[in-house]
């Protein structure tokens, strides 16, 4: 898949969301879970109203309830929505990445802020707005545990290439995400034109970023390995949302 078409795929989560049985308007249901995103991303709050996602969409309240028993099914089928698009981010990353591991670890995480960059109200509901219902969710706690049993995969195979310090790797996966979740916030609370705005506009930042909190846990092979990995792939994709 070319960098043109992948920017499409990483727009929108539509045609990827599951479909309520029994119910066939797929278009408009994914239109719906993507208002609920917008709201969340213009308000960073939940304390948004059906009939304000109604007439973003050009639907009624009623025709919301045909797809969703309630708001909080609608908040919880948003978030699974959310992670497959972050899924389609973490893919498209780890294709690009190539083989080396230290390369797909660093992926994972340039995936990881780009998405939340490009679909802030997802990303903000994942991370900073799961609601009871959504933690209860089968479906969305097996998309976590997906993306945690990777990341442990990834550092046990770095830590067997001897690129980390004498370090537990819960210590390494605390530093990882440490940076992708702080690095994510400087987008998606716009604080980096407050801490920092002269990397406003920097594409490779991001990269930048990962590399020097990485470097805290790198062993000698690591620092060495780590100026041979595979670049961040978004910043060279044509178009992207942001």
């Amino acid at each position: 898949m070319g960098r043109r078409q992948m920017a499409d795929v990483l727009k929108t989560s539509s045609g990827r969301v599951r479909k309520k049985t029994g119910y066939h308007h797929g278009d408009l249901r994914n239109a719906i879970i993507e208002a609920v995103a917008k709201l969340i991303a213009k308000s960073h709050s939940l304390d948004f109203q059906l009939k304000e996602v109604g007439k973003m969409v050009g639907t009624s309240v009623p025709a919301i309830y045909r797809h969703f028993e309630s708001k909080q099914d609608l908040l919880v089928e948003t978030a699974i929505a959310g992670y497959v698009l972050q899924e389609n981010y973490r893919s498209y990353a780890l294709d690009q990445a190539g083989d080396m591991v230290l390369s797909r670890l660093l992926a994972v995480g340039y995936a990881y802020v780009h998405f939340a960059r490009s679909h802030p109200g997802y990303f903000l509901l994942m991370k900073s707005m799961e609601t009871e219902e959504i933690l209860s969710s089968e479906t969305y706690q097996a998309q976590r545990y997906k993306t945690i049993r990777l990341m442990d995969e990834l550092v046990t195979e770095c830590s067997s290439e001897g690129y980390f310090t004498d370090v537990e790797k819960d210590l390494v996966l605390a530093v990882l995400q440490a940076a992708a979740f702080g690095i994510a916030n400087l987008y998606t609370a716009d604080q980096l034109r407050y801490v920092a705005p002269g990397l406003i506009g920097q594409e490779d930042v991001v990269a930048r970023l990962f590399k020097i909190s990485l470097r805290a846990v790198l062993s000698e092979a690591g620092m060495r390995a780590v100026e041979t990995v595979a670049g961040d792939p978004f910043q060279d994709i044509p178009n992207k949302p942001e």
